[in-house]
């Protein structure tokens, strides 16, 4: 069984995350969603950059949230005495 996280922390997102952004007019909500590739160069504010090429900050969208895989070291298990390890 896989398990999952989710952030909303920018500075959490690694590529191969799946994003979820939102761009909010006056008119209307608009989604992009997508697997992380890479970021951009900005030291101070790098964007994301989707495996589709695009990045959604730079069309004025907001990350959501981010959501990603534990590795399977990471996941914790119980066994028939319930014990958690």
């Amino acid at each position: 069984m896989m398990r999952y996280e989710i952030t909303t922390a920018p500075n959490e997102v690694r590529p191969g995350d799946l994003v979820v952004f939102r761009l909010q007019t006056k008119s209307s909500v608009k989604w992009s969603c997508g697997p992380v590739r890479c970021f951009t160069d900005d030291k101070d504010a790098p964007a994301i950059v989707l495996t589709s090429g695009s990045i959604p900050e730079y069309a004025g969208y907001e990350l959501i949230c981010c959501i990603r895989s534990i590795p399977d070291a990471e996941q914790l298990s119980v066994d028939d005495e319930g014990v958690v390890s």
